[in-house]
């Protein structure tokens, strides 16, 4: 699964997670294993967003513009646009070194890419 999709994933585990919804049947409706929306709930960045819409949902009544908003913002966060990839070479280092630095950062910018 790429970036891009398992953010786009993240992103729909977060109003049934917030609904209440068991981590199996979250799991089952955005197409991951359960243990991956254990994984998920880990991440500050993730939980962070997940109580913020879960303050909305449980709001009586409910707004489903606000819940909407927050879910787009959501997105926008866990999912920040690609900047430059900068990599550091220090001085001394041997060719293969410079390489491997470089390759790694062409790939992180590759897969930033991708979102």
């Amino acid at each position: 699964m790429n970036p891009s999709e398992r953010n786009a994933k993240r992103v729909d585990a977060l109003l049934p997670l917030a609904g209440g919804k068991s981590n199996k049947a979250v799991a089952e409706e955005v197409g991951v294993n359960p243990a991956t929306i254990g994984t998920w709930k880990k991440d500050p960045a993730f939980a962070c967003e997940l109580a913020r819409i879960k303050e909305l949902v449980d709001r009586k009544p409910m707004d489903a513009h606000a819940v909407l908003a927050a879910v787009t913002e959501s997105s926008a966060r866990l999912n920040p646009p690609a900047g430059p990839v900068v990599v550091s070479i220090p001085a001394g280092a041997s060719a293969r070194r410079r390489r491997q630095l470089i390759g790694r950062a062409v790939a992180r910018a590759l897969e930033a890419g991708e979102r």
